[in-house]
């Protein structure tokens, strides 16, 4: 199931280039969260293309290294996916009752999905009720069955049960929710820029607007770097994190890195143009950055500049509880934004 709130969950992201964990503790009685463990682990080169598994065996071990290493108990787990499997729709939709509604998306959902309707999972979640024409608006979100069982296999081979499978998007919504506040008329531009795919969505008040994923992100710095100034993997990667490497002056990097941000900043912008054009809403306030990608030196500087908006990076954890005795904070200060997806993911219930 996409959505749904029982006993919190394991958060786990599969991602192009690293597995993040997540395990939060529900406080109860409106407290909040108490982060319980957290990791992140390198994934090899291409073992996750556009979302898709491409070598399970190092997906596997890098799960289970994890589990292992932060001697993790519970077994159950929320993941999520992204790419072009993945279909998220708005639509308006007559009212009727949920049974109705139910029946009814399944034939409506055609008209929207490239696949056929026998190839993918189908959810939905009424979003609001048009107080004009009593229309509902509809969240309709389709999976391919085939990456679902992908997943499952992945996450059971590693000891695991799959009880929530989320969309990387909505976990980032997710995040943000709980740690910022949500102003009703503010219209704000979440970007979760990952290694090979970042996605986006814009909300308004708190209600989900628009969502897309766009191909792109800081592999195209990587390899760009390794091409441009003949470096290995990880040099390149060293580089676009703002490290130093040996043989390679600032001014040689620089150049190349402020022309791939330029290139990211225009996509973005077609991504941007497009939601005004499709929404009818003109303004965006605010665009809040996240994925290990966003911490690519003068990103969020640079898109401020050319949006003309305030930009800053997220942190997930701002309002969850840490035990400084148990997880230092100079490491999850440094590594927060990689957790966007994750701590949405640990977010989930079981029964969801």
């Amino acid at each position: 199931m996409f959505f749904g709130k029982s006993k919190n969950l394991l958060g786990l992201d599969i991602g192009s280039s690293t597995v993040k964990m997540v395990e939060l503790k529900d406080l109860g009685k409106g407290k909040g969260y108490q982060l319980k463990s957290f990791g992140i682990e390198p994934l090899p080169a291409e073992a996750v293309v556009g979302g898709t598994i491409m070598d399970s065996g190092a997906v596997i071990d890098a799960v289970t290294r994890l589990i292992r290493e932060k001697n993790i108990r519970t077994v159950n787990v929320a993941t999520s996916v992204d790419g072009n499997s993945v279909i998220i729709k708005r639509i308006s939709m007559m009212a009727m009752s949920e049974a109705e509604l139910a029946e009814a998306i399944q034939w409506e959902a055609g008209q929207y999905i490239p696949f056929d309707i026998e190839e993918v999972k189908i959810d939905h979640q009424v979003l609001e009720t048009d107080p004009t024409t009593g229309n509902i608006s509809v969240l309709l979100v389709a999976v391919k069955r085939d990456l679902i069982a992908e997943y499952t296999s992945i996450l059971s081979q590693a000891g695991l049960t799959p009880s929530v499978l989320d969309v990387d998007v909505f976990s980032v919504q997710n995040s943000y929710e709980i740690n910022y506040p949500i102003s009703g008329g503010e219209v704000v531009a979440l970007v979760n820029v990952g290694a090979g795919t970042s996605n986006i969505a814009v909300l308004k008040g708190g209600s989900p607007l628009f969502w897309r994923d766009i191909q792109g992100g800081g592999n195209n710095y990587t390899d760009t770097l390794q091409r441009e100034l003949n470096l290995t993997y990880e040099q390149a990667e060293a580089i676009k994190k703002g490290d130093d490497v040996e043989g390679v002056r600032p001014e040689q990097a620089a150049p190349i890195l402020n022309a791939m941000t330029e290139e990211f900043g225009a996509e973005l912008k077609k991504t941007l143009d497009f939601f005004r054009v499709t929404t009818n809403e003109n303004t965006i306030h605010k665009i809040v950055l996240s994925g290990g990608g966003c911490q690519i030196p003068n990103l969020d500087r640079y898109l401020s500049q050319f949006f003309g908006v305030p930009v800053e990076i997220m942190n997930p954890f701002q309002n969850v509880t840490i035990d400084e005795r148990q997880i230092p904070m100079d490491t999850v200060n440094k590594l927060a934004p990689h957790f966007a997806v994750a701590v949405g993911l640990a977010l989930r219930k079981m029964g969801d």
